[in-house]
């Protein structure tokens, strides 16, 4: 089964009643309910989350299979110290995980990223 993550930009109303729909098939079924999306408030919000330096991450990792960041760091040419960050805020976002062993991967096949441009209300 293919493991797909959306990401993109939804109200505060939308994401709160996907967490509230989330919740209950939790409840029910009393399964982990894997995740599937990943929305910010806003374009601004996703920016800073989801740089440019953190994608060029994402797309090494997913090119070279599980390392040490360590490695990473050395793969893409930059400071451990700034992949490092990016690393942790990649793992808190859910858009990487460690193994067992440490080290950092991408558990996506597929990352599909929608933006929609709306009139500000």
């Amino acid at each position: 089964m293919m493991k797909k993550l959306e990401v993109g930009t939804r109200s505060l109303k939308e994401m709160g009643a996907d967490v509230l729909e989330a919740w209950k098939r939790a409840e029910t079924s009393q399964e982990v309910v894997p995740r599937e999306a990943l929305y910010f408030a806003d374009m601004p919000l996703l920016l800073a989350n989801l740089t440019a330096a953190r994608w060029s991450l994402l797309e090494a990792l997913k090119a070279s299979g599980p390392m040490t960041i360590y490695a990473l760091a050395k793969n893409l040419g930059r400071n451990y110290s700034n992949v490092h960050s990016d690393a942790r805020k990649l793992l808190a976002l859910g858009l990487i995980e460690k193994n067992e062993d440490g080290k950092v991967f991408v558990p996506w096949d597929e990352i599909h990223a929608d933006f929609t441009l709306k009139v500000a209300a």
